[in-house]
């Protein structure tokens, strides 16, 4: 035979509080619990619309990415845009086995960079963070929805 103990004796308000918070803290999106960047970035959804002759790509954005819009650090791998002897913009990949532009079978997020001032050739799928304003953007005729401004190179 098998004793039940109701819960109000077992689980005190303090340590319930806890638990409760515990399960909120583990429901919150990983990019947000974990301060992920690349997760923030993934999080960004994109709606199709399409009506008659009308297209449309909505977005709706994380509100950890909005907070953290002024001030965004990123670490990832270079995909160069151009041929230069001194670069200001570039593609940023989080790995380059999910490159959309290289060829492989995956696909993750893209972030384009705007630096500052331009540095040096890096090569491709060179390893760098980067730190800068996060731009959103909201032109409903692309699916881009964000880059890196005024981005400088961290050590």
């Amino acid at each position: 035979m098998r004793a039940t103990i109701p819960m109000r004796d077992t689980i005190t308000k303090p340590a319930a509080a806890f638990l409760l918070g515990l399960v909120a803290s583990a429901c919150l999106l990983p990019a947000q619990a974990s301060g992920d960047p690349w997760g923030l970035l993934a999080a960004v959804e994109v709606e199709e619309v399409i009506e008659g002759e009308s297209y449309a790509a909505l977005k709706t954005y994380p509100p950890a990415l909005i907070a953290a819009q002024d001030s965004f650090e990123i670490t990832g791998y270079v995909v160069p845009i151009t041929a230069e002897p001194f670069i200001s913009t570039f593609m940023l990949v989080e790995d380059p086995a999910n490159c959309p532009f290289c060829g492989g079978s995956g696909y993750g997020p893209v972030l384009e960079v705007q630096l500052k001032r331009p540095i040096g050739t890096l090569r491709e799928f060179t390893e760098i963070t980067v730190e800068g304003r996060i731009e959103l953007i909201e032109d409903p005729e692309t699916f881009q929805s964000y880059r890196l401004v005024d981005a400088i190179p961290r050590d």
